[in-house]
Order: structure tokens, then C-alpha cells, then sequence
């Protein structure tokens, strides 16, 4: 009844705020102290209210005068926000706040800002936005620390295909950071299949594109139905002499189950390859939760 009470309270003194001020993203302060806003609003990120506190820390920044910026409160309100942006996987959140406050920050802040951001934009798997990302903060680079910049470097190479540079940078990197060695595992059995190969295989021997590809079950099955439809040609042909519609039926069918096979194997090796990428991806997503 408390909580609930309580709780009351809080969405009666959010309402009154923005009966005097319904626009925390114009930049028009809070009638409120501002000790009196923080302090509100870090209840309101302390009990789960997000949305509430995301507009309340906006007013107190908002609140601050130029010259006073780099006050420890303002830099750890910056941090509140980037923290709740991650929670709601909230990219347009984030570049908000670069836009607003990113040149008042200080190094670990945008640091902080900067690998929320990459870590959104590496999970849309878009080689261009991750790009435009990197280049924007390639002269503050030698600002931040060594493991968001070998992050960094190593989301670049990866979502660039470059798989050979990033066994390079893992190799190094798994030496002095633990977080490192599974995805430099990955790395260096990383093996592509041919399609073009796959394909070949199967033209000769039905189903062995997908043998190739590691699935002995999927070749045994394509193998096995394959020949019967062959055999069941030849011997319906031998018994009516060919005279009959059997034979040709089972020609049709087995020359259908051909082609599929031929057009399965040939997919099955790019499927392969794209589990490879998704395997390297998925590890470095969990380096970005590992790391901060």
C-alpha cells in the first residue's frame, strides 16, 4: 500500500510538471530547484519509471548554465540517460543526446555514449551506418580506452567481411584479454564452403553437396530417395518394355528430387557460411555485454 502510495504520488508530481513545463526537449528549464528534480528523478530511475525519469533528467540538464557543465552531477545524469537508453534499446535516444550534450561531456562519458551507440548500430549488422559511426569519432579515438577502441576496430572488420584481419586482431587481442579468446577460436577455424563446390558434388553423386557441408543424415536421405525413384525407372521399364507410363513417372519424379537436390546443396553451403558469420557476430555482442 506504501509502494502504491507512493507511486501515486510521483505520477501526481510528474503531471504537475508538465502542467508548467510540457517539453522537456525544447530546453525550457524546470520551475523546480534543480537538486529537488535530480533527486526525483533518480527515484524515478531507482523504481523502474524509465519514460518518466528519461524526461525529468532532460530538464535537469537542461537546467545547468554553460559554465557549470562539467559539474559531477551533470556528467552522471549523462550517464543516467545512456543508461537508459541502452535498457530500452533506444538509438534515436542516444543520438539525442549526442546532439544535445556530447561536446559538454567528458571523455568517459562520451566514451559510455559512444559504445552504446556501436553496439545498437552493430546489432542492425549494416556494414554503411557502422562506418558513418566510426568515421564520426575517428579523431577522438586516441581519447578513449583500449578496449573500446579494439571493440570497435574489431565490429568494423567483422561487419566488413574482413575475417582475415579480424583473426589477426584477435590473435593479439585473446593474449592480454580473456573476453577475446572464444571469438579468436571462431576466428582461426573459420572456414568457408564453396556453393559452386557443393553443387558440383551433388551433379555426380546425389546429396553429397550436403555431406560436404557436414550433414550426413541430409546426404544418406537425398542419396537413398534419389536412387529409388532411378531404380524404379529402370525396372519398370525393363518389365514393360518401356511401353508403359510407369517408368516415365518415376523418371519425372526422380529428375524433380534432382534438380531440388542440386538447388538444396547449393544452399545448404551458403547457409553454412552465413551460421559461420552469425556464430561471430552473436560472440561479439557478448564481448559488448562482457566488456561494459
Amino acid at each position: 500500500m506504501k509502494k502504491r502510495f507512493l507511486t501515486v504520488c510521483s505520477f501526481l508530481f510528474i503531471f504537475n510538471l508538465y502542467a508548467q513545463n510540457n517539453s522537456s526537449a525544447t530546453g525550457v528549464p524546470s520551475p523546480y530547484e534543480p537538486e529537488i528534480l535530480k533527486t526525483f528523478a533518480d527515484s524515478l530511475y531507482s523504481e523502474g519509471f524509465l519514460t518518466q525519469a528519461e524526461s525529468e533528467y532532460k530538464r535537469y540538464l537542461f537546467s545547468f548554465p554553460q559554465n557549470q557543465k562539467n559539474d559531477n552531477s551533470f556528467q552522471t545524469t549523462l550517464l543516467d540517460l545512456t543508461n537508459i537508453y541502452k535498457k530500452q534499446n533506444n538509438l534515436s535516444g542516444i543520438e539525442w543526446l549526442k546532439k544535445n550534450f556530447y561536446s559538454n561531456a567528458e571523455n568517459p562519458v562520451k566514451e559510455k555514449i559512444n559504445f552504446v551507440q556501436a553496439d545498437f548500430l552493430f546489432k542492425t549488422r549494416s556494414a554503411s551506418q557502422f562506418q558513418t559511426f566510426t568515421n564520426s569519432i575517428e579523431q577522438e579515438k586516441e581519447a578513449f580506452s583500449p578496449k573500446f577502441v579494439n571493440l570497435i576496430d574489431a565490429s568494423s572488420l567483422l561487419l566488413d567481411n574482413d575475417i582475415n584481419g579480424l583473426k589477426i586482431l584477435c590473435s593479439g587481442l585473446s593474449e592480454i584479454n580473456a573476453d577475446y579468446e572464444k571469438l579468436n577460436e571462431l576466428c582461426q577455424s573459420y572456414k568457408l564452403k564453396s556453393p559452386g563446390l557443393a553443387l558440383f558434388f551433388s551433379t555426380f553423386l546425389p546429396g553429397s553437396g550436403k555431406w560436404y557441408t557436414g550433414s550426413f543424415g541430409a546426404f544418406a536421405s537425398s542419396f537413398i530417395t534419389i536412387g529409388t525413384f532411378i531404380a524404379g525407372t529402370v525396372v519398370t521399364g525393363i518389365q514393360t518394355k518401356w511401353q508403359s507410363w510407369q517408368p516415365y513417372v518415376f523418371g519425372t519424379c526422380g529428375l524433380v528430387l534432382y534438380i531440388a537436390e542440386l538447388y538444396g546443396s547449393y544452399q545448404s553451403a551458403k547457409r553454412y557460411n552465413d551460421s559461420l558469420y552469425r556464430i561471430l557476430c552473436e560472440e561479439t555482442e557478448k564481448i559488448y555485454e562482457k566488456e561494459y
